[in-house]
């Protein structure tokens, strides 16, 4: 089946589509690509997943921050910031220094809580805020964001 490499974020798509279904981006000008898995630098029988440098399109691994080609920026290992791999279903990874100290200093108001991504519950801290019960609750979340191991981690327990 022939692929068509996106110029623009280096992803794969069918050649009958006209637009990247990542970017949105045209496709007119992007030539169509053999998809041909690549064997991995390290001599191992193992087959990587072929991407493409968005600038000069030779063969680069998903994992590189720079195409050793041209030395442009790998914009398909951006996907790599996302919680699944994916940046249109996945969760951005959210840091939890952040998360902390904002429920340390403002959890009352639930601040964290919107930050983390879950709106409901930022609401109920807004609404009981006057009651102080949400600022000790959120003293306890704030000490308990901070002493998770990794934003990894806290952002899948803590954050939606």
């Amino acid at each position: 089946m022939s692929t068509v490499i996106c110029p623009n974020c280096a992803w794969e798509n069918q050649a009958t589509v006209l637009r990247c279904v990542h970017c949105n981006c045209k496709l007119g000008a992007a030539t169509p690509k053999s998809q041909t898995p690549v064997a991995s630098q390290n001599s191992s029988p193992k087959i990587m997943e072929a991407i493409y440098c968005s600038s000069c399109g030779q063969h680069i691994a998903k994992e590189a921050g720079f195409c050793p080609g041209c030395g442009a920026t790998n914009k398909a290992a951006q996907v790599d910031q996302f919680i699944g791999g994916d940046s249109l279903t996945g969760v951005p990874i959210k840091s939890r220094i952040a998360a902390g100290l904002l429920a340390l200093f403002v959890g009352g108001l639930g601040v964290h809580k919107f930050y983390c991504g879950q709106v409901g519950l930022g609401v109920i801290y807004l609404l009981f805020c006057w009651t102080f019960i949400p600022a000790i609750i959120a003293f306890i979340e704030g000490i308990i964001y901070l002493t998770s191991p990794n934003d990894h981690v806290f952002t899948k327990r803590y954050c939606q």
